[in-house]
């Protein structure tokens, strides 16, 4: 079971570093849930309002989480360029989430569960091709 349903994080550097992003990371079912907003970078005031992007697992290759001694990162790849559309990202086919010391064990916990569920689908797929 997850102890909680979704993690903050951060992207940063967008547009030059003149945006970042910050987000909610959550695991559903078929795939990841990212609910995120944009905003700028120096001042932190100007919002694009919370967008909603669904990864399903068919579009992920493979999913990572990277401990740090100030946080960690959870690494996306992609099966392709596409697999990320709508989330803002300087990365093609791959995505990097900042995650703060203090959600670090959470995210390795919800990584750990996302991990599994995607190896259980790449299983089920494979035996379904069969």
């Amino acid at each position: 079971m997850i102890d909680r349903q979704t993690v903050p994080f951060k992207i940063t550097n967008i547009f030059h570093g003149l945006k970042e992003i910050q987000g909610l990371i959550g695991l559903e079912e078929n795939g990841l849930k990212i609910e995120y907003e944009e905003q700028d970078s120096i001042f932190g005031m100007i919002k694009s309002g919370v967008s909603t992007i669904k990864i399903p697992f068919d579009n992920l290759q493979e999913i990572t989480f990277k401990k740090g001694w100030f946080g960690g990162k959870i690494v996306l790849e992609g099966n392709s360029m596409e697999a990320f559309n709508g989330l803002p990202g300087t990365e093609p086919g791959s995505r990097t989430l900042e995650i703060k010391r203090s959600d670090r064990d959470e995210a390795q916990n919800l990584i750990s569960h996302a991990r599994m569920r995607l190896s259980e689908y790449k299983l089920e797929k494979m035996e379904g091709e069969r």
